[in-house]
């Protein structure tokens, strides 16, 4: 590395043979530490007043959380209290506040730093034409490449514009997370409802057969069938009331609140509330396209990746030196003040490597266009997989209701011929069990149907950005 520098020094081939060093006197001393402890709190201060105060992440508002808490929550307000104050969404805002630090650090080096060095000789030789100041000042900077330092500044500010980016899509990702479990609690609670009713009608058949068996017109083995079938009923009561109280201990969990939190869901027309006036046959791939964190994601990384094959290119060329200081107290010369030297660092082999890095970071782009490329051919894939989930939900669900209504007339022709004495109550319970199995296949058919719509939400942005406006998160 070779070096153009101009610095105040000792003339060339003066030097001195000291035969004895005399210490200064306690006045000198005192007086020459003084002015370096001062000259250093200053800098101290300086650097204490200049330094920027970290921007974080804001802190969830006690009050507002309170006054969400109030009452039952429906999904709206279960996703604007995840949005301000979940663990698995919070995480990802503070490493927008990491990267606009980052930033700040950046845009603070776009002026050169300045390093203070100071020098005090406490015993030094006593020599006539010797610098009576026993101490030495400097001001240097580091080598400072101006170009490097301002498409640094811009790669930086890509790099934020992704954490924020990268923030919305985990919001997005959560939305869906909250759904679905909405969803689940929802139809977890309509099936519970329908198995209490299996229960009672096992109960019901198990109560007839206890009675033919008394009265001798039934058998025992009738009565054992009748007391499985009802512990069998029970049994899935107890998995379904099991499974509402994960589900909702889950969603508790995400939302950020204590496990032993009093907490209400209101479940009421859930469909509506987690899918809105979102219209999946109005849904386009172009759309979906458009809204794209992935895809935002990638063209941001794009971006920045061109200011970085700018900034390899920037460190081929030469930076700039500069220092200014008072005269060496060892240097022979009675010269006062600071004096000022400019230079250059100039990189004269280091084995090719920048012009590599050049290439090196051409190449990572070609890298990134392509990964950007093969990301719009998986996300058409993507939104036709979502699309024929979605109509083969639909044909399920129009399967399942259907049955639902062909067992419903069946067990009304039941309760007919029970009620006019052709039939036996068995027939009749028979048909009631069946239209309950029917109803609880209908609602599960139902909970796909609108997960697939939540699908086709997220995946087209609007469910993402019915919550959250990108352009509030750019400074």
């Amino acid at each position: 590395m070779a070096q153009a520098f101009a610095h105040p020094g000792d003339p060339a081939g003066r030097r001195f043979a000291l035969n004895r060093t005399n210490s200064p006197n306690s006045h000198q001393i005192r007086r020459g530490l003084g002015v370096i402890l001062a000259l250093s709190l200053v800098v101290l201060i300086l650097g204490v007043l200049g330094s920027p105060e970290p921007t974080l992440a804001a802190e969830p508002d006690p009050v507002e959380a309170k006054i969400a808490l109030q009452g039952s929550l429906d999904y709206d307000a279960c996703a604007r209290l995840a949005i301000r104050q979940s663990p698995y969404l919070t995480k990802t805002s503070v490493e927008i506040d990491i990267r606009q630090l980052d930033e700040a650090d950046s845009r603070h080096s776009m002026v050169p730093p300045l390093t203070f060095r100071s020098y005090y000789y406490v015993d030094r030789p006593n020599q006539p034409g010797l610098n009576p100041k026993p101490y030495s000042l400097n001001f240097s900077m580091d080598p400072y490449n101006p170009f490097g330092s301002y498409f640094t500044l811009q790669a930086q500010k890509m790099a934020t514009r992704m954490a924020v980016f990268g923030h919305l899509k985990v919001i997005s990702d959560g939305l869906e997370r909250i759904g679905k479990m909405f969803l689940n609690l929802a139809t977890t609670k309509r099936l519970a409802g329908l198995q209490a009713d299996l229960v009672n009608l096992s109960r019901e058949n198990l109560v007839y057969a206890e009675n033919r068996l008394s009265i001798g017109t039934g058998t025992s083995l009738e009565v054992r069938i009748a007391t499985q079938e009802l512990e069998l009923a029970k049994s899935e009561q107890s998995r379904l009331g099991l499974s509402q109280k994960r589900t909702s201990s889950s969603l508790k969990t995400f939302l950020g609140l204590k496990p032993d939190q009093q907490v209400d869901f209101d479940l009421r027309d859930a469909h509506r509330q987690v899918t809105g006036s979102f219209d999946p046959a109005a849904a386009t791939l172009e759309q979906a396209k458009e809204k794209s964190y992935e895809l935002k994601l990638l063209e941001l990384k794009k971006e920045m990746q061109g200011y970085m094959i700018t900034v390899a290119k920037a460190r081929i060329f030469p930076s700039i030196l500069f220092t200014t200081q008072t005269p060496d107290p060892l240097s022979v010369t009675s010269a006062r003040g600071l004096y000022v030297g400019l230079g250059l660092e100039v990189p004269v082999w280091d084995g090719l490597k920048r012009f590599r890095n050049v290439s090196r970071q051409k190449a990572v782009l070609k890298q990134i266009s392509t990964e950007k490329d093969l990301k719009e051919i998986d996300l058409t894939d993507k939104w036709n997989t979502l699309q024929e989930e979605f109509r083969s939900a639909a044909a399920n669900l129009k399967l399942a209701q259907g049955q639902e209504e062909l067992d419903r007339l069946k067990e009304r022709q039941g309760e007919i011929r029970y009620q006019s004495g052709t039939e036996p109550l068995p027939s009749w319970l028979a048909a009631r069990k069946a239209i309950l199995e029917a109803q609880k296949s209908a609602a599960a058919r139902a909970q796909e149907y609108d997960e697939s719509i939540l699908n086709l939400r997220v995946f087209s942005g609007d469910l993402g950005n019915s919550y959250v406006d990108q352009n509030s998160w750019q400074k």
